[in-house]
């Protein structure tokens, strides 16, 4: 194969700085000539959990060897190790290798200006809009992104000769949650309003317009509020927010032209190139008149992309449940030819699993297609080993080739396939760090709109259909009995494996059934939280990490009673339910004080040989508010955060990154 393809490694590809860079890399490659493939996680590999071990595993796919170069996003990409790997495997291959709004060592890097483009905003407050007073909301603390533009904001406001003092400096994470908390607590302490609110990004700004709004404090008119990043759901804010969008072309444009540059040698045309921001004077400062002009537009969109969204959940969750009854892998693929119009705008879809995997199905071990010479290195190379189950083309009936082929070919004929469409992306197929195979779809992101959600979904479905499909061929192979099987299934169906309370699928479905008949007088729900799981596997192993998510599980197994029910939601999640015949107001305080002395109780007895904690939050609710569930679940998550921060407030000293000693 040639070297004339581009891999691009990404995670959350359907959000939208990731959708468009991947649209200007196609499209600056389809007009340099080359193929790109895209290799993306759902999850931006933060956690280091088994789920994000597994998603982890697409990056293993990529090909060094046929390559031109590789464009990574090693922010959004957010595990060192992964970023490390990328680099360290394409400079062995002698391949140029493009880092995308970050510095990075030994490769070719993309940044942004924030600074410039964070003063041309205060800048334009002070000198048009007169501006003399100011509350900036910054990111997370410490944070050398959130500190960037608070030095941005005071070198613009000193140079006026005025000041930014520190109480009039926010912290809001970057997101809605603190950004809301920071926001009401300066307005509840009757201080007066600064002439401008300065976001550090847009999701606050329009955190703050909206918590404003509800004072009855109109934007711009009674006071200014600007943004920053320019991000896709700042178009429905009303007012229109002044703020600043990063140049996605320019840098995808010259992400491909810098690995063109290289060459065979590898020798970039440039090591570091700082890419200008677009900065848009707007409603929020009244450099333009709010309009209320397209509002009945943009709600009719959201309604039909809502009733849309809805409808494809109803029917991946028909297809889940279809495909998971199956008894086998040809039967249970064989379901998604029901669904597959639902998947229309991606034209060519290939399932490819490990052929370690599809033996399991002894009916389908039989079938599978091999070459003399796959026949000979079978033996010696069969964790490589994968077969094309599905196939699928627009036009066209749905195919199951049951072809062999070396993993290192992704795809059989992949050279053909990537000069009739020219970009391909990668999916993962896995059940925790269990990984199965992937999805492989033909792309056009420059010339079409896709709904990438549809296909994360899809994908998601599939790993756990599965999942459950092969777990009953297993069974069946080792149990005669019908029965015992059905048992097994449904146990696994509902309960965690790690710590044999519920996962979420059962914790959801013992509600339902509680629910289902008369309503209770009260329910108490709790979010729970383990603190520094990552912390406790860096430094002291998964098998410590699985002792501590065990531990949790047993203490709260010691706080069930006969009405009460907990969970494993994945990780370090957990949730516990109490039905109560009365409404008991208590019952929340009483379970957050009894957990906080067990957890307590285990961290004394130094038996962990960590320091071991844990966040909580938990809600009473009438009998008739629990139909509603979804509010009381998010009530309680609430609370857990707040907990959550609280702790970390309180335990300076506890840097998730550093301890993990008593």
């Amino acid at each position: 194969m040639s070297r004339n393809t581009i891999a691009v490694c990404i995670v959350k590809m359907e959000e939208y700085v990731q959708t468009e860079s991947i649209k200007a890399i196609t499209r600056r490659a389809e007009e340099r000539g080359l193929n790109v493939e895209i290799y993306n996680s759902f999850a931006d590999l933060v956690k280091r959990d088994l789920y994000e071990k597994g998603e982890e595993s697409i990056f293993e796919l990529v090909d060094y060897r046929h390559l031109s170069g590789i464009i990574f996003f090693p922010e959004k990409i957010k595990n060192s190790n992964t970023n490390e790997n990328i680099v360290k495997y394409g400079k062995e291959h002698g391949l140029p290798v493009v880092a995308i709004d970050r510095k990075v060592p030994d490769c070719i890097s993309i940044t942004y200006d924030y600074s410039k483009a964070f003063e041309e905003i205060v800048e334009h407050l002070i000198t048009v809009h007169e501006c003399k007073n100011f509350y900036m909301m910054a990111g997370i603390k410490d944070n050398s992104f959130s500190d960037e533009r608070i030095e941005a904001a005071k070198k613009v406001i000193e140079r006026h000769g005025l000041t930014l003092p520190e109480e009039n400096i926010g912290y809001g994470d970057f997101w809605d949650f603190p950004c809301r908390n920071q926001i009401r607590a300066f307005l509840d302490s009757g201080r007066p309003l600064p002439d401008a609110f300065i976001a550090a990004n847009d999701t606050m700004a329009m955190v703050i317009c909206d918590e404003l709004s509800k004072k009855g404090i109109s934007v711009p008119e009674d006071v200014i509020v600007t943004g920053f990043d320019g991000i896709e759901a700042e178009k429905y804010a009303i007012p229109r927010l002044t703020t600043a969008e990063t140049d996605l072309e320019r840098s995808g444009f010259l992400a491909v032209d810098a690995i063109l540059a290289s060459g065979s040698t590898g020798k970039p045309m440039m090591n570091h190139c700082v890419v200008p921001f677009h900065t848009r004077y707007s409603q929020s400062c009244g450099c333009a008149e709010k309009s209320y002009g397209n509002v009945n537009w943009m709600l009719q969109n959201m309604h039909n992309e809502l009733d849309s969204v809805y409808l494809f959940s109803n029917m991946m969750s028909t297809m889940l449940f279809r495909m998971s009854e199956k008894a086998n892998l040809m039967d249970m693929i064989k379901e998604v030819n029901r669904f597959r119009d639902f998947l229309g705008e991606f034209k060519d879809i290939y399932f490819c699993i490990r052929k370690e995997v599809v033996a399991i199905d002894e009916n389908l071990a039989d079938k599978i297609q091999l070459s003399d010479e796959q026949k000979k290195t079978l033996d010696k190379n069969n964790d490589r080993q994968m077969v094309l189950l599905w196939e699928h083309h627009t036009g066209e009936k749905s195919k199951y080739p049951l072809t062999c082929f070396n993993i290192r070919e992704l795809l059989p004929g992949r050279s053909e396939i990537l000069d009739e469409c020219r970009n391909m992306v990668f999916l993962p197929l896995h059940a925790q760090q269990r990984v199965y195979g992937y999805i492989a779809a033909s792309v056009m992101p420059h010339k079409e709109e896709y709904k990438y959600y549809k296909l994360s979904a899809f994908t998601r479905n599939l790993s756990q259909a599965l999942s459950v499909v092969i777990q009953t061929l297993k069974l069946k192979d080792t149990n005669d009995k019908l029965k015992g099987v059905n048992n097994r299934l449904e146990e696994l169906y509902v309960t965690d494996y790690l710590t044999g309370i519920n996962n979420r699928r059962g914790f959801l479905k013992s509600i339902e059934e509680r629910l289902s008949g008369r309503r209770p007088g009260g329910l108490m729900l709790a979010s729970v939280d383990l603190n520094g799981l990552k912390t406790i596997n860096d430094k002291h192993g998964h098998h410590e990490g699985d002792r501590a998510i065990c531990t949790i599980a047993d203490i709260l197994k010691e706080m069930k009673d006969e009405n009460s029910f907990c969970a494993r939601f994945g990780g370090d999640e957990f949730a516990f339910c109490t039905f109560m015949d009365e409404y008991d107001e208590a019952a929340s305080d009483r379970f957050t004080a009894e957990l906080k002395r067990r957890v307590e109780e285990v961290d004394k007895s130094g038996n962990m040989g960590f320091y071991f904690s844990a966040s909580s939050g938990a809600v009473t609710v009438r009998g008739e508010e629990t139909k509603d569930m979804d509010r009381v679940f998010r009530l309680a998550d609430e609370k857990m955060y707040e907990d959550k921060v609280a702790f970390h407030l309180a335990h300076k000293e506890f840097d998730r990154r550093k301890a993990g000693g008593k």
